[in-house]
C-alpha cells in the first residue's frame, strides 16, 4: 500500500504551527543564486503563487502570505516518525526512495484480516490519517509501483484487484512510473503520453531509445521485477561514546580510544550476529562537531579493517581545537560471508576476492568513494557506450546478460579512447581492406572477417553507421577497423591481444 500525502512540506508546517492555516502559505529555498519558492499551499496557488517562482515576484503578488524557509532535513525526518507512527497497522513500513519523500509504502501481508478484511483495512487506515488533519491519498496493489502509480495519478482511495494492474496503468500518465524529467521530454516528443502507449512498443527498443530505467519501471510496476523499500526500524541503534572535561589535543590518545570504542561496537555487533558494514563517527570539539562516515564493501567485523580504514579517514582530517567527545555509532549491519570449511583444498578465489575487497575499503577510505571506479559493461551496439566507469560501491545495473555475453564474445579487449584516422586501400570501392598504414607504416592484409554493421538510431545525439572487419596484418597484428558509412573513411578502434 501507497500513502501519499501531496504537499508534504506544507502539511508538516500545518501539523507543527496549525494556526498557519489561517492564512495563504508558501516555502521558499535558494536555487541559482535566487531564492525560489519550492512548495505553496492551494490558497496561495488560488492567488497565482508557483513553484519555481522568485520570492521576490511571488511576495509583489502576494504580500499577505507567511513565507517560510523550506527545510527537507525536517520534512524527511517527520515522515520518518510518521512511518514510525503507522507500525500500529503493520510493522514494515517506510519511505520512498526520493530526494524529497512525499509517500509512505507499507507491506500488509498477514494484517488486513486484522480489520475484517482489506476494505476494513483501508478504511481505518484512511480514517486514522483524516483524525490527524491530514489530507492523503492511498492505493493498494501487488507492487510498489502499481501503488505508488495510483496513489498518485489514479482515483482516491483505490483498491487495484490482483492481477488487475496492467488495465489500471494502461490510462495512467508516464510520469506515474516514476521516470526522470529527460526521458518523460524524449517519450512526450514521439506522442507517447500514457503507460498503454508505451506498452505497445517493442521491448528491446526501449533501452536504447528511452533508457534502461523506463524498462525497469514498467517491470516493476507489473510484477515482472521485483521492487523494495526500507521499513524503518524502533530498534535502538548502537552507540559507543567517551566524554572529557577538559579538551585531548593528543591525537595519539584519540586514536587509542577510537581503537577501544571500536572494539565495544563490534561486541554488540556480534551479539546480533551480524557484520558491521556502515558506521558513523562525530567528534566534538571545542568549537563544532566533525561527522565522520565509513562503509565497506561486505559486511565484517574485522577489528583490525576497521581500524585501518578509520585512521586512513583520519590522517586527512583537520581538527579545530581539542576533542571533547568522541561517538562511534552503527548506521548499517549486515549478513556476515560464511564459507563451509574444507579438509584438504583451500578456497583461493575466495581469498582473493576478500583481498580485493580490502583494498579497495583502504583506497576509498583514504581517497573517497567517487575516486575508486569500477569498468561495467552495458548491452550497447556502439563500443564507446558499451563500458562505463562508475563507484566500486554503486549497484551493478539490472542488464541482459545474454546480449552482454555475446556482444563481447567478437570484441577486442583494447579500444582506443577514440577512433584513429587510417589510410586503407580497399579490395573494391567500399569493400574490405586489402592494405593498411598505420602510424607511417603500410601492412598487407592476410586475413579479414566482416562487415560487422553497426547502426544507432536517430534519436541519439550523433547516430553512428559503421561497417567494422576484424583484420590480420602481414606481421600477425589483429586489429578492429571500422569504416564509417557516412564519410567512406576508416577508422582504427581496436587490437585483439
Amino acid at each position: 500500500m501507497c500513502t501519499w500525502f501531496p504537499r508534504w512540506p506544507i502539511q508538516r508546517l500545518y501539523a507543527v504551527q496549525p494556526a498557519l492555516r489561517r492564512q495563504p502559505l508558501a516555502l521558499f529555498a535558494e536555487s541559482a543564486q535566487r531564492l525560489r519558492i519550492t512548495a505553496c499551499c492551494p490558497q496561495a496557488e488560488r492567488c497565482g503563487v508557483r513553484v519555481g517562482q522568485s520570492l521576490a515576484d511571488a511576495k509583489a503578488m502576494l504580500s499577505d502570505a507567511s513565507y517560510q524557509p523550506a527545510t527537507s532535513e525536517a520534512d524527511r525526518t517527520a515522515l520518518r516518525e510518521l512511518a514510525l507512527e503507522a507500525q500500529r497497522f503493520t510493522p514494515l513500513v517506510g519511505l520512498e526512495d526520493a530526494a524529497e519523500p512525499e509517500s509512505l509504502f507499507w507491506d500488509i501481508s498477514g494484517c488486513p484480516h486484522l480489520w475484517g478484511g482489506e476494505r476494513p483495512f483501508f478504511q481505518a487506515v484512511t480514517d486514522y490519517w483524516k483524525s490527524r488533519r491530514y489530507t492523503v491519498r492511498l492505493a493498494l496493489a501487488d507492487t510498489v509501483g502499481a501503488a505508488w502509480a495510483v496513489a498518485h495519478y489514479g482515483p482516491t482511495a483505490s483498491l487495484i484487484p490482483s492481477g488487475r494492474e496492467a488495465a489500471v496503468l494502461a490510462n495512467l500518465p508516464l510520469a506515474a512510473l516514476r521516470l526522470p524529467k529527460a526521458t518523460l521530454s524524449r517519450l512526450g516528443a514521439m506522442g507517447l503520453h500514457r503507460i498503454g502507449d508505451v506498452q505497445k512498443l517493442p521491448r528491446k527498443s526501449l533501452p536504447s531509445r528511452f533508457g534502461a530505467e523506463l524498462l525497469q519501471r514498467l517491470d516493476q510496476a507489473f510484477g515482472e521485477q521485483p521492487e523494495w523499500f526500507a521499513a524503518e526500524r524502533l530498534q535502538e541503534p548502537l552507540v559507543v561514546s567517551r566524554t572529557w572535561d577538559e579538551p585531548i589535543t593528543d591525537q595519539l590518545a584519540v586514536a587509542i580510544v577510537n581503537r577501544e570504542l571500536l572494539h565495544e561496537l563490534l561486541a554488540q555487533v556480534a551479539q546480533r550476529s551480524c557484520g558491521l558494514h556502515e558506521v558513523r563517527g562525530e567528534f566534538q570539539t571545542e568549537t563544532k562537531t566533525v561527522p565522520v562516515e565509513l562503509h565497506v564493501t561486505e559486511p565484517t567485523l574485522d577489528e583490525a579493517h576497521w581500524n585501518e580504514l578509520i585512521a586512513l579517514r583520519l590522517e586527512r582530517q583537520p581538527w579545530p581545537g581539542g576533542v571533547l567527545r568522541v561517538t562511534w555509532m552503527a548506521l548499517r549491519l549486515g549478513v556476515l560471508h560464511r564459507q563451509q570449511g574444507t579438509l584438504f583444498a583451500q578456497d583461493h578465489a575466495a581469498d582473493q576476492s576478500r583481498a580485493v575487497h580490502a583494498l579497495v575499503d583502504r583506497l576509498t577510505s583514504r581517497l573517497g568513494a567517487g575516486a575508486v571506479l569500477r569498468v561495467e559493461i552495458r548491452p550497447d551496439p556502439q563500443p564507446e557506450q558499451a563500458v562505463a566507469l562508475i563507484p566500486w560501491h554503486q549497484p551493478a545495473a539490472n542488464e541482459e546478460a545474454p546480449f552482454v555475453a555475446e556482444q563481447w564474445r567478437s570484441r577486442p579487449m583494447r579500444l582506443l579512447p577514440v577512433p584513429h584516422p587510417i589510410e586503407v586501400m580497399p579490395v573494391v570501392p567500399d569493400g574490405p581492406p586489402l592494405r593498411m598504414s598505420w602510424e607511417g607504416r603500410s601492412y598487407r592484409v592476410i586475413h579479414q572477417q566482416g562487415p560487422e554493421r553497426i547502426e544507432t538510431g536517430w534519436w541519439r545525439t550523433e547516430d553512428a553507421r559503421r561497417d567494422y572487419y576484424r583484420v590480420q596484418w602481414d606481421d600477425g597484428t589483429e586489429v578492429w577497423a571500422f569504416r564509417d558509412r557516412r564519410s567512406g573513411g576508416w577508422f582504427l578502434h581496436g587490437f585483439f591481444d
